[in-house]
């Protein structure tokens, strides 16, 4: 990765290298002449976030994988906190869907907004996959079922539930145990009978977000790329509903993974449903967190 500064233009105000997160570019001072240059030193260690670029008031400074004419200049946007926090605390979990296509369009827009997400390194690694065709989540949905019941078969065997603790560890074990299969049970049983399914919850689409499982925070991207996601869908009146139910069996089952398209050096860590919503909500819920405390 090579950041450019173009010394005709750059006024040495230093703006960039203090926007940096590594200081790669720095301000150095002779004399009476001012240069800002990239740091021999801390040059290899950029993460490509592009501050340097955006924050510069004289256009001086490109990165070498981005095109000067992809950043745009800030308009002021006019959202008042109360609109916002309103929007917020309407957003609701939609987790049932009206027989209705979401046309392209609208997931493209939806799709801009990922676009825009923040990442934890500066990189946009993380990669989408759309299933928007009935066949195809009709199969995922019966891998899905399958694994499922596979998996409850290993949590009735002792040997197989110290296997788990001992790889995935002792709270992994519970959550699977108390929290997981117990609702589990019940969504196999009505979707073998015909009655719902409460794992896809019959979407006419889905969105899965993956990374390299060595990106140091993919799992946390692709959350935040998720989140992004669910906010645009609320504007387009979209109902989505993040599903932590699909993620894991998209990694460790084989025939998902091809069904997918996922490489062998990614994994799926975040999910959601979208699609029109069956229902309208009437009211807000009450929602606190569990505590807020200030440190003095």
């Amino acid at each position: 990765m090579q950041v450019i500064i173009d010394q005709y233009l750059c006024q040495a105000c230093g703006i960039c290298g203090d926007v940096c997160p590594r200081h790669i570019p720095e301000t150095l001072v002779n004399g009476n002449k001012k240069l800002t240059a990239i740091s021999k030193n801390r040059a290899e260690l950029c993460m490509e976030c592009g501050h340097c670029v955006a924050v510069c008031p004289n256009n001086a400074i490109n990165i070498e994988n981005h095109k000067k004419d992809e950043f745009f200049s800030i308009d002021r946007i006019d959202i008042k906190e109360d609109q916002l926090l309103s929007f917020l605390q309407q957003r609701r979990s939609v987790r049932r869907y009206k027989n209705r296509k979401v046309p392209r369009e609208i997931i493209d827009r939806i799709i801009d907004a990922v676009h825009s997400s923040p990442t934890g390194t500066g990189r946009m690694l993380t990669g989408i996959t759309i299933i928007d065709n009935f066949e195809k989540i009709k199969k995922l949905s019966e891998l899905l079922y399958d694994a499922y019941e596979k998996l409850g078969k290993t949590l009735r065997n002792p040997v197989a539930r110290l296997m788990i603790r001992k790889k995935k560890g002792k709270n992994k074990l519970l959550t699977l145990q108390n929290f997981v299969m117990p609702g589990m049970e019940w969504y196999i049983k009505w979707y073998r009978e015909g009655k719902s399914n409460e794992i896809i919850r019959d979407c006419p689409a889905l969105i899965l977000f993956n990374s390299p499982i060595n990106e140091p925070v993919g799992a946390e991207n692709c959350l935040v790329a998720a989140f992004h996601a669910v906010l645009m869908a609320r504007v387009l009146n979209i109902g989505t509903c993040f599903n932590d139910l699909i993620p894991p069996m998209c990694n460790r089952v084989q025939e998902i993974r091809d069904l997918i398209g996922l490489s062998e050096d990614r994994e799926v860590y975040a999910g959601i449903t979208l699609g029109y919503p069956k229902y309208n909500f009437k009211r807000t819920i009450p929602r606190k967190l569990a505590e807020v405390k200030y440190l003095d």
